[in-house]
This record gives C-alpha cells, structure tokens and sequence, in this order.
C-alpha cells in the first residue's frame, strides 16, 4: 500500500476530504499544484477559516505516513506558486494530516 506522501504525488487539481490526526475533516477542498522535490512532497490548498479564504499548503515527504496542513503567519504576496511553496519561514503546521480521500 502506498504512504500518504506517494498518494499526494498523484492527486493535482482534484476535490479532495483531508482527515486530520485529531478526527476532524475538511473538504472537499481543491488539491492544487502538487509539486515533488526530492523526497518532499508540497500540494497548495484553499482553506476557510472564519469566512475567510486563503491558501495554505500541505506538506510532507513521499515516504511519510502523516503530512501537515500549514498555514501562513503573516500576508505575503509571491509572484509563483512555487515561491509560495518554497516559504517555509512564513508556514506554520496547523494540522496533521492522515488521510486525503478522493472519489477517483
């Protein structure tokens, strides 16, 4: 059975139910961008809190069986997802991920 981080490498782009560590769930959120870097996985994802919408990422390695949903600290505007992706002093883990289901 693959881990949690090889099933992200091949979501992109799909309605998905993510499954947090604590027994809560969110979805079906939008997966987008999943990008592979070495042994990380990194997915951005829409999420809501309070009647706001941001972005926020999930991350990981290919290998985990856990992921985490980070959200930013602070409101900083980037001209490439990838820049996005790649700001990990901005990040902080909000939730672990266990499970990311979709009806594909």
């Amino acid at each position: 059975m693959a881990t949690l981080g090889a099933k992200l490498v091949g979501m992109d782009a799909v309605p998905a139910v993510i499954h947090y560590a604590d027994g809560g769930m969110d979805g079906p959120l939008e997966l987008q961008h999943v990008q592979v870097d070495g042994d990380t996985v990194n997915a951005v994802v829409h999420v809501q809190a309070g009647g706001t919408q941001s972005l926020a990422r999930i991350t990981g390695g290919v290998d985990d069986e856990e992921l985490s949903l980070e959200i930013p600290t602070e409101a900083v505007e980037f001209d490439s997802v990838e820049e996005f992706l790649g700001a990990d002093d901005i990040f902080e883990t909000a939730k672990t991920i266990v499970d990311v289901q979709t009806d594909l």
